[in-house]
């Protein structure tokens, strides 16, 4: 029963950080002088270094920016349901 339980709250984890990741990626735009450089300098560095070494690290980077990115919307989150608890009670 606990296994269950577990692949359940998995498949839960799974789906809502899908769901956050999602959202991110709508609100945020690729776009965007900082990304350019980015793009530039990774175009610049597969002169010199294996395509598979750079995928590698592109791979890393995204992975790391999602994770940041996932973090700062939970907290913030955090932040807002603190906000309105703080309202409710000033108005109850």
């Amino acid at each position: 029963m606990d296994k269950g339980i577990s692949m359940n709250n998995t498949k839960t984890d799974k789906l809502r950080n899908y769901t956050i990741i999602a959202r991110l990626d709508d609100a945020i735009p690729l776009n965007t002088d900082e990304w350019l450089i980015v793009e530039q300098l990774l175009n610049q560095i597969s002169e010199f270094v294996p395509i598979s070494l750079l995928n590698t690290l592109s791979e890393a980077i995204v992975g790391y920016a999602d994770d940041q990115a996932r973090r700062g919307y939970l907290l913030g989150q955090e932040d807002l349901v603190a906000e309105l608890r703080k309202k409710a009670q000033r108005i109850a």
